[in-house]
């Protein structure tokens, strides 16, 4: 998160126009806070209805899947890899 919020915050930014980057920043923060507080509370009453220690662990679970999420390239098949045209 350190290095992903400074890069997609640039990112954003160059692709906005200009008279529209005092808006994208407020909505940005905005909704970024508001997600906080929703999530916060979500995982307080899961964390009420089962346990602690429950609550902690879908957590970590869902971290760990987030991996899964990420679209995939085949970089071998897309720069003509000898090794993997030879199967």
């Amino acid at each position: 998160m350190g290095v992903f919020n400074p890069v997609f915050a640039t990112y954003r930014l160059d692709h906005t126009v200009t008279d529209r980057v005092a808006r994208t920043l407020s909505a940005w923060s905005v909704t970024s806070k508001a997600t906080i507080a929703v999530m916060t509370a979500l995982w307080g009453l899961l964390a009420s209805i089962t346990s602690l220690r429950t609550a902690i662990a879908i957590a970590g679970l869902l971290a760990l899947t987030t991996p899964l999420l990420l679209p995939r390239h085949d970089h071998a098949r897309e720069q003509g890899d000898p090794a993997r045209s030879r199967t």
